[in-house]
């Protein structure tokens, strides 16, 4: 699904509501998604948890073994039963931006290609985003107070991200996918922490690391690795699923 992701404003946007749907197939292209601190114990005990390239180097919870397909959703586009979804996917369509007249100040954005959201005289049912004053609605006000928090926990992530960069603790990473007919896949690149090197770190840094939780996290994200494996066989799962149902048909 393309995005159109554009700055939330009542002048644009008072007529738009947000409906309910039954499934997560508005995040079926996501392969991997921004996670907080307070996440990974959750996610380590589904996804790999790896870290972004770039500059500022965010953890990431990885959905899928293929950019742009989602290998947790069922051919219902449901989610696996007890599983918890990232917060940045309940959060969707709605994220938060910088606004381009003040670079200081964050504003709501808000993907207009999602299918949930919708003109309010197309469906009765769906929540108004803006009361008929242009002032934020209800949903509105609880949706950004959810953005802000979750704003505030990934600038945590995110400094995890950059410490263990600025140290030398991260290293690219892929992983391979080979399936039964013998045919490979490679992943595409992200980072993860080298044990070696982060059982060398010094000891003051280990001390305030310890401190902040960020021993915990890396922890977490080096077992989680182990994860790839159950990640593979889920996508293969999907692959036979979809040629029997393809076969069915014929």
């Amino acid at each position: 699904m393309t995005s159109h992701l554009q700055p939330l404003s009542a002048d644009q946007h008072l007529g738009l509501g947000l409906r309910s749907v039954s499934d997560w197939a508005f995040c079926k292209t996501r392969d991997a998604v921004p996670i907080a601190l307070s996440e990974f114990a959750d996610m380590a005990g589904w996804h790999p948890i790896v870290f972004s390239t770039g500059p500022v180097p965010m953890p990431l919870a990885v959905l899928g073994t293929q950019q742009g397909k989602n290998d947790f959703l069922d051919a219902s586009f449901q989610w696996p039963a007890h599983h918890q979804p990232p917060t940045a996917l309940k959060l969707l369509p709605f994220s938060l931006g910088v606004d381009a007249s003040d670079a200081t100040r964050t504003i709501v954005m808000v993907d207009l290609a999602d299918t949930r959201l919708v003109p309010l005289e197309e469906d009765e049912a769906a929540q108004p985003l803006f009361t008929f004053d242009g002032k934020p609605s209800p949903t509105l006000s609880s949706i950004t107070q959810r953005l802000g928090a979750h704003e505030a926990a990934l600038k945590e992530a995110s400094a995890l991200g950059l410490a263990l960069a600025q140290s030398g603790l991260l290293e690219d990473m892929h992983a391979d996918i080979r399936t039964p007919d013998g045919t490979t896949h490679r992943t595409r690149t992200f980072r993860s922490v080298s044990g070696s090197r982060f059982r060398s770190l010094a000891t003051s840094d280990l001390e305030r690391w310890f401190r902040l939780g960020w021993t915990d996290a890396v922890a977490l994200h080096l077992a989680s690795l182990r994860r790839w494996v159950q990640l593979f066989e889920r996508h293969q799962l999907k692959i036979t699923a979809s040629a029997s149902v393809s076969h069915a048909i014929d």
